[in-house]
């Protein structure tokens, strides 16, 4: 749709918040659109440097992606990279609206956006420079970590290398753990935790693991032989800032559990371990958030099965059958989403 000559200069649209923007290199900005399907529309940026190293590297997205990822575009084009990212085949603030109707553009966020990308950039890299390129690479965290992984299982041949960063690919699945935490800690008024109470959470898992490699050093050195029992909180006599009441305390047990299936027994996704209940933009971010409401996690458990699931926004979580309901998203959303194989 576009190739514009760009010299050596600041790259405002790649600037964070209260940050100033980034600086890059002379270049190529090429921006085109692909559409392997009728209902396809998917938006692709390609740098091109002057001094190029002969490499390509293409970026992941994060969340349900929705805008190209032009701030990560700019460090490898720094180090001479041809570099590339895409929108995953739509526009998007944070949810799954776009998937509601149009199972052509789910298809296009779990895995073909990423690859046709990688297609049509390495065309116009060999078109622009003259030459193929030596290496390719790609290099995601998050969604990008479930695209990496997605890319190394159902298309091997269009990277030489992958770097994959906290890959959320077992999408269907994590997800679902996002219900199971929104039901525990919404049920009621009563059962939500504050998150002034995860430093003290995490002081007593602490205080009960530990030291449990005889190193006293803030941290448990192996979860699994870390048994936690969080009643030690119980409060004594009405709520209070150090302890827990008993629908906080049945909350947390569910958290820490993880979600099983209700029929059979067997646990459909991990719980959380105890230990890092305060940590910086981790559970009073994710799980345990003020208000209750908006946790990361709950908008991500809400789009999903609401929007790429059922298609119905004004989905219910509390309504989630963990037997049945998880099944049909795994078998609609999951089998397109998941990099698992």
């Amino acid at each position: 749709t576009s190739a514009v000559a760009f010299p050596e200069g600041p790259v405002p649209e790649a600037a964070s918040p209260n940050t100033p923007p980034p600086t890059a290199p002379a270049r190529c900005v090429v921006k085109g659109i692909a559409r392997p399907s009728a209902d396809s529309e998917i938006k692709f940026e390609l740098w091109l440097p002057v001094r190029w190293n002969g490499k390509y590297r293409q970026v992941g997205n994060g969340g349900w992606a929705g805008a190209v990822p032009v701030s990560s575009l700019v460090g490898p084009v720094k180090l001479g990279y041809a570099a590339a990212g895409t929108d995953d085949g739509h526009a998007a603030s944070g949810g799954a609206e776009w998937a509601v109707g149009h199972p052509e553009k789910l298809i296009d966020f779990g895995h073909r956006a990423v690859h046709e990308t990688s297609v049509q950039a390495k065309a116009i890299i060999q078109a622009f420079y003259g030459k193929e390129l030596s290496r390719a690479y790609f290099v995601g965290c998050s969604d990008g970590g479930r695209e990496a992984l997605m890319e190394a299982q159902r298309y091997p041949d269009d990277f030489d290398g992958i770097v994959a960063g906290a890959p959320a690919n077992n999408w269907s699945m994590l997800v679902t753990g996002f219900v199971w935490n929104e039901q525990a800690l919404l049920k009621d008024s009563a059962s939500a935790i504050p998150p002034a109470k995860l430093p003290v959470i995490q002081a007593a898992a602490l205080a009960a693991c530990d030291t449990l490699d005889g190193v006293k050093d803030g941290l448990v050195e192996d979860p699994r032989v870390c048994h936690f029992d969080p009643s030690v909180l119980a409060c004594k006599s009405g709520d209070a800032p150090d302890c827990l009441t008993a629908p906080q305390l049945e909350a947390l047990r569910k958290i820490y559990a993880g979600p099983k299936n209700p029929r059979t027994g067997a646990q459909i996704f991990p719980g959380y371990e105890p230990g890092t209940e305060a940590g910086a933009d981790g559970w009073s971010a994710w799980i345990a958030a003020a208000p209750p409401q908006r946790a990361i996690q709950f908008a991500f458990a809400n789009s999903y099965y609401g929007q790429a699931v059922f298609e119905q926004p004004h989905w219910d979580f509390r309504t989630l059958d963990f037997d049945a309901d998880v099944a049909f998203g795994d078998r609609k959303a999951g089998a397109i989403l998941n990099s698992t194989i």
